[in-house]
């Protein structure tokens, strides 16, 4: 959305701990900042890290690779060290330009670890109508059906654009302050108010506070104009409540979920103990064995709640697990059924799990670390209850003594019932870690960043990474091959690298 063409502006509102829920409501156009009487400490915080995402936003514009804006997201998100869009092009053509911005929103969350916005809404579809006809941002309504106070709540524009792809484009990775005011296409990043450039992407990725019972419901509008703009206009809002769903519920991420979602994106990897095999699973819960693993079976074709976002094979490799997002678990094989968070409301997603050394319980983890046992599984703590500098991103077994290590995006680790071998919590990384094993014998671990690095502690050997090597796609995982100390690394693409004595199997082809 470059300044010639179109232009766009943020809103954003955010109750306060007053009892009289006044709200302060921020309009900025170019160069000036018009703030309400509600105080800077009142404000609902900027959004921040989750699941791979570092904590700041990208420190420059970064422009367009191509006209292919899907493409340029992908390139853009592989630079921050995200995995691709997992989104389906056809499926997403096929929908109404309303929930193709439904879809892309929630989409560029759960990448991140953020909960999905589960929730359209007459009301705020209707709100956003109006921020479509009238070129601006959409008035933010502060009761939504059924009655309950929203808690905060993001309006975004956008003008003269060519599809949803392209406006996401520029709310994400173009909307910055490039040094002049003609050079950005946000027109609240201006030389006086530079603090909020990145204001539609803080929206998109706002950490929502949690309700003294549990995780708020998320909603969200969607409209477009196709007058007034060369290629039409699109609004949207967001909000928050500490009530149940709103009465007059359109769409559901429930429903879009299974059409909005690729197959083309691997999430993770897993391994036979005797390192002669290995699985990879995708985001739609497709499986692909390699060597001597065996298929049994896959999610794919099945509507999900949530994309998988990980799995763990079991001890006699006979079968394996997936977990999704919303805590569900998916049994194959020999694995056993222990139980799942798939019905409780999570105040942040699910980002890995992993089973106890004799395949009776698993271990689920969020992205704010709390941890979910079932089986055997012991609950020996967790970093639920903490601020975390960043999000949790993976965890690990120590089999030695049932316990476990939970890794953060800047490779900070958190040890329970487990030994402490060291972090790079203080140290300053090209990407952020993304996944982790241990060893069997319970001495170290290692974990991997997104661009393929390795970091080792304990007697963990290093045997190689792929840092400083041009990736066609980010990494997302990793696992140990115990039969000769080695690892393999998963790319989001399907891509398998093997190193030590982790022999290459072969890959899903994307």
């Amino acid at each position: 959305m470059r300044q010639s063409e179109q232009l766009e502006g943020i809103r954003a509102t955010a109750a306060g701990n007053r009892a009289s829920r006044h709200f302060a409501k921020l309009l900025l156009p170019i160069g000036l900042g018009l703030l309400g009487s509600l105080s800077a400490s009142f404000m609902a915080p900027p959004a921040g890290a989750a699941g791979i995402l570092p904590p700041s936003n990208p420190s420059a514009n970064m422009a367009p690779s191509s006209s292919d804006f899907l493409a340029s997201i992908n390139a853009a998100r592989a630079a921050e060290g995200v995995g691709p869009l997992a989104v389906n092009p056809t499926s997403l053509a096929n929908m109404s330009i309303p929930e193709q911005v439904f879809v892309i929103v929630n989409l560029e969350r759960i990448d991140r670890g953020e909960p999905v916005i589960g929730y359209m809404t007459a009301q705020l579809s209707a709100d956003a109508q109006g921020g479509a006809n009238a070129g601006a941002d959409p008035a933010i309504s502060t009761t939504l059906s059924g009655g309950s106070q929203v808690t905060y709540g993001g309006s975004i524009w956008a003008g003269g654009l060519t599809s949803v792809l392209e406006a996401d484009y520029y709310w994400m990775y173009d909307d910055g302050w490039g040094g002049s005011g003609s050079s950005t296409s946000n027109q609240a990043c201006g030389l006086l108010t530079m603090s909020q450039c990145w204001g539609h992407r803080d929206i998109i990725l706002h950490q929502f506070a949690p309700c003294p019972n549990g995780a708020p419901t998320l909603s969200m509008g969607a409209a477009f104009s196709s007058t007034g703009y060369a290629g039409g206009s699109i609004a949207a809002e967001v909000t928050s409540t500490c009530g149940g769903a709103p009465s007059d519920v359109t769409l559901t991420w429930n429903q879009v979920m299974g059409n909005a979602v690729s197959s083309a994106n691997t999430v993770g990897v897993a391994t036979l103990s005797n390192g002669s095999g290995y699985w990879e699973v995708q985001a739609n819960g497709d499986v692909a064995n390699f060597g001597a693993a065996q298929n049994f079976g896959s999610m794919a074709g099945h509507t999900l709640n949530s994309p998988i976002v990980g799995m763990a094979a079991t001890p006699d490799g006979g079968g394996y697990w997936m977990v999704a997002a919303d805590g569900g678990i998916f049994t194959f094989g020999d694995a056993a059924f222990h139980g799942s968070a798939g019905a409780l409301h999570l105040v942040k997603p699910i980002v890995g799990m992993t089973s106890t050394p004799d395949g009776n319980g698993y271990w689920m983890v969020a992205s704010d670390g709390g941890i979910f046992a079932f089986g055997d599984a012991p609950f020996n703590g967790s970093m639920g209850a903490t601020v975390l500098n960043q999000p949790i991103v993976g965890m690990a077994t120590d089999r030695a003594t049932g316990g476990y290590w939970l890794v953060a995006a800047d490779g900070g680790i958190f040890s329970f019932g487990a030994p402490f071998f060291g972090s790079t919590g203080a140290l300053h990384l090209n990407k952020p870690i993304v996944g982790m094993e241990a060893l069997t014998n319970g001495m170290g671990y290692r974990f991997v960043a997104a661009d393929g690095g390795i970091f080792t502690f304990g007697q963990a050997g290093y045997d190689g990474s792929l840092g400083g090597t041009h990736l066609a796609a980010p990494v997302v995982g990793m696992a140990a091959d115990p039969a000769t100390g080695g690892y393999w690394l998963a790319g989001s693409d399907g891509g398998i690298f093997g190193f030590g004595g982790a022999a290459y199997l072969g890959r899903v082809v994307a």
